[in-house]
C-alpha cells in the first residue's frame, strides 16, 4: 500500500458527471466548422481559454471548409457561457464519488482543483450536495495556468498545508493527470474509457474500485493507505 497525506479530486468526470455536456459542446462545434472528422475527445479536460486556442488552431490548420456553418472557431467567453447553460440544473455525481468523499471528510484532508470556471464548479458541487466536505476547492480563476500545467494542484496542496508529493490526485483526463504528475503528485487515473491514454500511476474504471483505508498519524491528521497495483517507478 501507499499512504498520503491529501487527496485532490479533479470534478468533471470524477465527482459529477459533467463530462458528457462538455464533448457535446465540443462535438458541436466541430460539427459547425466542417470538423467532423476530429473527435471532441480530443478537447477533453481542457479549459474554455485552451479548448477555444485548440479550435482556432485546427481550424486554421485545416481551412474554411465550404459547408461549415460557422466561418470562425467560438471565442473563450462564448465557450464559458455555453458550457454554463448546458450544466444548469445538472446534479448527476459520478459513481461512488459521494460515498468517497464523505468517508474522507473530516478524516483526511481534501480538495477539488478543476479547470472550471469558479461558479459553474460550486454550482455541481453543490447540487450534488458534497460542496462544504472539501477544506479547498481551486479553479481556473484562482491560477495563472490551467491544466495541464501544475498549477492548480500546486495550490491545492498549498491551501492543505500539505506537500505536493504526499498528495494523491484523482483524474480522468490526460491533461488532468499530467498536471498532477508535473506537480509532482501521485495519480490516480479514474476512466472506463480502455481508448483513453492518461499517464497515471494506477488506473481504475471508477472510484468504487478505489481499495482504500483512514490511518491514524502521529500530527494528529488521518492519512489514506491505497492498494495497488501501482505502476513502477519512472527510471532516474
Amino acid at each position: 500500500m501507499r499512504t498520503f497525506d491529501a487527496v485532490v479530486f479533479d470534478c468533471d468526470g470524477v465527482l459529477v458527471d459533467s463530462e458528457a455536456p462538455w464533448l457535446s459542446l465540443m462535438g458541436g462545434y466541430l460539427a459547425d466548422l466542417g470538423l467532423e472528422g476530429i473527435a471532441p475527445s480530443t478537447l477533453r479536460g481542457m479549459a474554455s481559454q485552451e479548448a477555444a486556442v485548440e479550435l482556432g488552431r485546427v481550424h486554421a490548420a485545416c481551412g474554411q471548409r465550404p459547408a461549415a456553418a460557422r466561418r470562425s472557431p467560438p471565442s473563450v467567453a462564448e465557450v464559458d457561457a455555453a458550457y454554463s447553460a448546458a450544466l444548469a440544473g445538472l446534479a448527476d455525481p459520478m459513481p461512488a464519488a459521494p460515498e468517497l468523499v464523505r468517508s474522507l471528510a473530516g478524516a483526511v484532508p481534501i480538495a477539488v482543483a478543476s479547470n472550471g470556471r469558479r461558479h459553474d464548479v460550486h454550482g455541481l458541487l453543490r447540487r450534488v450536495g458534497i460542496i462544504d466536505l472539501f477544506d479547498a476547492i481551486v479553479t481556473i480563476e484562482d491560477v495563472r495556468r490551467g491544466k495541464p500545467a501544475p498549477d492548480p494542484y500546486l495550490l491545492a496542496a498549498r491551501w492543505l498545508g500539505v506537500d505536493a508529493v504526499d498528495v494523491l490526485v484523482l483524474e480522468d483526463s490526460s491533461p488532468g493527470a499530467a498536471a498532477g504528475r508535473a506537480a509532482g503528485c501521485t495519480v490516480i487515473g479514474v476512466n472506463d474509457d480502455p481508448d483513453a491514454s492518461l499517464p497515471v500511476d494506477l488506473r481504475l474504471r471508477d472510484l468504487g474500485d478505489l481499495d482504500c483505508e483512514v490511518q491514524a498519524h502521529e500530527s494528529g491528521r488521518g492519512r489514506i493507505a491505497v492498494s495497488g497495483p501501482w505502476a513502477p517507478a519512472s527510471p532516474a
